[in-house]
Parts: structure tokens; sequence; C-alpha cells
């Protein structure tokens, strides 16, 4: 590889910032990630700090620093929201299969193609006994 063992990326090619020992990327990530816990401290609650605080110390979790008492806060709704969907995973027995079923046992089920109200149904008017 070249340029890898010049100190301070000089004459490697890239640029100003970029460098493998640069810290401008960890230093912008620690900035935005302050701004984010200090707009967190600034956020009204959907679920009260008491309440918080009473099932975090339940579960077993014990930390002075409030800013991740209200990261468990704000999180705690999305993952309800997420539990509300419907879950629609009803199972349905249809002809077909209770007749497949019964037919591995010896009996044989014959099902009518529809069902009708009346025992004239369907039937042409010539047909009709009346």
């Amino acid at each position: 590889m070249m340029g890898s063992n010049n100190p301070g990326g000089a004459g490697g090619g890239m640029a100003p910032g970029m460098g493998a020992g640069s810290s401008d990327g960890r230093h912008d990530d620690e900035a935005v990630l302050t701004e984010f816990l200090s707009s967190l401290m600034d956020y009204n609650p959907m679920i009260p700090d008491e309440l918080v605080e009473h099932y975090l110390g339940r579960s077993g979790f014990h930390c002075p620093d409030l800013r991740l008492h209200c990261k468990a806060r704000v999180a705690a709704p999305i993952k309800d929201n997420k539990s509300k969907q419907p879950k629609d995973r009803r199972l349905v027995l249809t002809m077909d299969d209770l007749s497949k079923a019964l037919r591995e046992h010896g009996v044989n089920l014959k099902h009518p193609e529809y069902f009708a109200d009346s025992p004239s149904a369907g039937m042409g008017p010539s047909t009709r006994e009346e």
C-alpha cells in the first residue's frame, strides 16, 4: 500500500481531516449526541418521570444519568405502537380440508358445490315441482 507509513497522511492522497487518525468525525458525532440528549431534556413526555424511574428500578437498571432515563421514556411509546398492529392470523377450516382429514379416517364426505336456502334454489323454472 502506498503512503501507509507516512505519518499524518502526507503524500497518501487523502483529503485533510479524512485520515485514520482524524478526530473531526468523532467530534461531530459527540456534538450531535450532546445536542440530541439536550433536546430530550426539553421533551414533554407522555410517560411521567416517576413511572419511568419506577419500572427501570424494578428491572434492575440503576444509573444516575437522567439523560438515559429520558431515552427510555421516549422509546417506551414507540414499542407500544408496534404491539398495537393487527395480528390477523386466524386459522380457517375449509370443507376441502375437512373432507381430506375425514377421508384419512375412512369417512367419505361429499359436500355440495353451493348451499341453497330452499330445495328449489338453482333449478330452472321447468324442473321445479310446484
